[in-house]
């Protein structure tokens, strides 16, 4: 069972008002820890998406150059083989574009567990008054 609270509703008030601020202060420090991380993913993300581009270009011109005499030397015209190889490389690189860039969109910078929190700490403090 529990003791019945004795204390005036000045101290009462006082000891709700130190521990709202005690909880903003925290719901704070999350939300730099996760814009801190969410800045740090994308980064990456972009690190990724350049160290890629650098790694890839050299690469995918020798593959192509490959792709086109292969062709050729399966009967097509030079001009036509050197086009769907060139084709192939513009598929491709769509495809690593979209794919770094959806790691960049904002939604993805959000801070959705402080969000989370925040509404969480908004409705037990609705329940207490």
């Amino acid at each position: 069972m529990s003791m019945p609270d004795n204390r005036s509703v000045s101290e009462l008030f006082a000891d709700a008002l130190s521990q709202f601020s005690r909880l903003v202060r925290t719901e704070l420090q999350l939300a730099r820890t996760e814009v801190s991380l969410k800045a740090k993913q994308a980064i990456a993300g972009i690190g990724l998406v350049a160290a890629a581009g650098v790694v890839l270009i050299p690469s995918l011109v020798v593959i192509f150059i490959g792709i086109a005499a292969l062709l050729v030397e399966h009967g097509m015209s030079s001009s036509t083989a050197n086009f769907l190889a060139g084709g192939l490389g513009v598929v491709v690189a769509l495809v690593l574009y979209f794919t770094g860039s959806s790691r960049l969109q904002g939604n993805q910078l959000v801070p959705e567990k402080t969000i989370h929190q925040l509404q969480q700490d908004a409705a037990a403090v609705k329940e207490q008054v």
